[in-house]
């Protein structure tokens, strides 16, 4: 699965999708692969790309950026003046801003915004407070910051059909912004013969 997906963030590499929704179980790699490796990939050979890693809270998204931060290190100069966990930049000007949902953003463009499971696991998104505050998180705050020609990227398990993820597939129903959306299974279906 993990080259199934690598094939549809290629797409976002070459600017031919540019809003990406990955649906895969909690433990399969997708944070790892597609949060981490791939936005350190993309940093390493794009040094001026500007990150966005938005996570249910600031702890799990620093996690990440400190991640991101080490391998782009390895091949890429990191700014001395600009290098906390939640915002860093590299020589050049690129780099990450780590937010956790409701957290604001002022100040701070993103190239590629990836959105890694904005709930914390099923209780927080059957709560419809939590699915509101995200929601108008995405709306209000992140989605605003995208630049012109950015792409965006939600990974989440799906718990709720009122999830982010959700939403923005209704909204897409309702002539919204169009997004690809992959969808792996933890069992496979029987096949059905199509």
């Amino acid at each position: 699965h993990h080259r199934f997906i690598c094939g549809h963030l290629r797409r976002v590499t070459e600017g031919e999708c540019k809003r990406l929704m990955i649906f895969v179980p909690p433990r399969h790699g997708k944070s790892e692969l597609v949060t981490v490796r791939y936005a350190a990939w993309r940093l390493i050979r794009e040094p001026g790309l500007r990150v966005i890693v938005g996570c249910y809270n600031q702890k799990l998204a620093n996690r990440f950026s400190r991640k991101i931060k080490r391998l782009v290190a390895c091949r890429t100069e990191i700014s001395k003046q600009k290098h906390a966990a939640e915002e860093w930049e590299t020589a050049v000007g690129g780099g990450v801003k780590a937010v956790g949902v409701g957290a604001g953003i002022t100040g701070f463009g993103g190239d590629l915004i990836i959105i890694d499971d904005p709930v914390k696991g099923r209780s927080a998104a059957d709560s419809r407070a939590i699915r509101e505050t995200t929601w108008d998180w995405y709306k209000d705050d992140i989605h605003t910051r995208l630049e012109p020609g950015g792409a965006v990227i939600v990974i989440q398990t799906r718990w709720h059909d009122d999830d982010l993820a959700g939403r923005l597939l209704k909204d897409m129903e309702d002539g919204g912004e169009k997004w690809d959306a992959v969808s792996l299974a933890a069992l496979a279906e029987p096949d059905s013969g199509d």
